[in-house]
């Protein structure tokens, strides 16, 4: 009888914990099958999204066509969405000097389009550039002045290891007169949108002397003990004293008997010492 109720209370825990490995597992499958259709719910929304994106810039590209701009592809569309600005490389911008003249005679600028995160964008578009010198008085402040069209900067894209961007070279009409100058650059792209931005850039003006005039003037110039640092003259060398006779052999008497030792302390004798004294 103790064994049969024995059998009969392990059957009953083992029924007990079945149902409650049951419902757990019931349980998490519900868990699955929430996670999963909210998954497809968030995925159903991105597809609309992307399909409400695609017909804008459809759109967008026919309103361009339409208005004589020109049909601009996927990636252009896609360039036009991302650029949020116009940036100015600063290392790679500044003056040049081309004819070894004092001071810079052009000018080089990079600059390019970039998105939130400050990646390069390749976006085309019209490109001004303006070269100001704010030390001067307002009416002549202006240095130069370049317009390039969307074609025309095709051609000026360049890709390094500095970077990528618009790279132009100009040629400036007098050199500066400053070496502090401000460069503002304008992008107009093809939905009509500008970017400006502005950078201080250095040139080296016409007054400033480069190392090879400053040496060319050193070289010239006679120069003067203004320092005490500076070292002195060299002394002159003084006119070699005529030896007396003694010292100096007739020189028919070397031909026969051959040169004469040198008379020093090593050869000194009674006889020669009262004439060196």
């Amino acid at each position: 009888m103790r064994l049969m109720l024995t059998g009969m209370s392990a059957v009953l825990i083992c029924g007990c914990l079945s149902r409650g490995g049951t419902d757990l597992l019931h349980a998490r499958i519900r868990e699955q099958q929430t996670h999963i259709a909210e998954t497809e719910r968030q995925i159903a929304q991105a597809q609309t999204e992307l399909q409400r994106t695609r017909r804008e810039a459809d759109n967008l590209r026919a309103e361009l066509a339409r208005s004589g701009n020109g049909v601009l592809n996927a990636e252009q569309t896609e360039a036009l969405v991302r650029v949020t600005k116009l940036q100015i490389h600063s290392l790679l911008s500044g003056g040049v000097n081309k004819d070894e003249q004092p001071g810079d005679d052009a000018f080089v600028a990079q600059l390019a389009p970039v998105d939130d995160d400050g990646e390069v964008v390749k976006l085309p578009g019209k490109i001004e550039l303006t070269l100001i010198d704010p030390a001067l008085p307002e009416d002549q402040r202006q240095v130069g002045q370049w317009n390039y069209t969307a074609e025309e900067c095709r051609s000026h894209w360049t890709r390094g290891f500095t970077g990528a961007g618009y790279q132009f070279t100009m040629p400036l009409a007098e050199s500066p007169e400053h070496d502090s100058l401000v460069l503002h650059a304008r992008l107009t792209t093809a939905d009509g949108r500008s970017f400006d931005a502005n950078q201080i850039v250095r040139v080296t003006p016409s007054n400033t002397l480069t190392a090879s005039s400053r040496r060319a003037v050193l070289d010239k110039a006679p120069r003067e003990l203004d320092d005490i640092n500076d070292p002195p003259p060299a002394p002159l060398k003084a006119e070699p004293a005529e030896l007396p006779e003694w010292a100096e052999p007739n020189a028919d008497a070397q031909k026969k008997t051959g040169p004469r030792p040198l008379r020093d302390s090593t050869n000194w004798t009674e006889e020669t010492i009262p004439q060196l004294r």
